[in-house]
């Protein structure tokens, strides 16, 4: 059976996910939480997450199969139709409100410096748009999904990079103030928030 999918497009939705969902998304809402110690919530989320990545390849590797959370649970509780249903359901459930989550932020961005970007209807119409436009391109082809993919999350890589680049080279940081702010933070966000 020939793959659809090579690395470089598995890397790029991989990638694409932490980088959308980590950087545009809940950036700023884990900031509001707990300020500057906002990159070790990240950090401690990542520990976690690679938890999860081992348990599915061990998992892959275990049952010589491709499958996700549904496929793997199936097969180790073979009987329990039910349960698996449920678990299939929960994850398309988990996958189609990340989706959404993704598109509206995406919205919520591009919309910023227009005059209507503060209307509910207009950021919701423009999601629903973009989840339209990408579902028609996965239908069409799913290689050709996997190379505009890889093109938008390389080109958001780069753009970060140089931005990153940018802030470092021209910033003006006072590292005793950095530092201070840092402490105030530690001692004043509970830990149960950087969880």
């Amino acid at each position: 059976m020939k793959k659809n999918l090579g690395l470089l497009e598995l890397i790029a939705i991989a990638v694409g996910g932490m980088v959308g969902g980590g950087i545009f998304t809940i950036l700023g809402i884990s900031v509001s939480m707990v300020g500057f110690l906002a990159p070790y919530a990240i950090a401690l989320g990542g520990i976690i997450a690679s938890f999860a990545a081992y348990s599915y390849v061990k998992l892959g590797l275990y049952y010589k199969d491709e499958g996700a959370t549904y496929a793997f649970f199936k097969r180790t509780y073979p009987s329990s139709h039910l349960a698996a249903s449920f678990i299939g359901w929960y994850t398309i459930f988990g996958y189609i409100s990340t989706l959404a989550l993704y598109a509206y932020t995406f919205s919520s961005y591009s919309l910023s410096g227009f005059s209507f970007a503060d209307n509910e209807l207009i950021r919701k119409a423009v999601a629903i748009s973009i989840l339209w436009v990408f579902a028609g391109i996965n239908l069409w082809s799913v290689k050709g999904m996997g190379e505009i993919e890889d093109l938008m999350v390389y080109v958001k890589l780069l753009i970060l990079f140089a931005i990153s680049v940018a802030l470092i080279y021209f910033s003006k940081v006072d590292f005793h103030h950095f530092a201070m702010t840092m402490q105030s933070d530690f001692h004043s966000t509970p830990m149960l928030n950087v969880i």
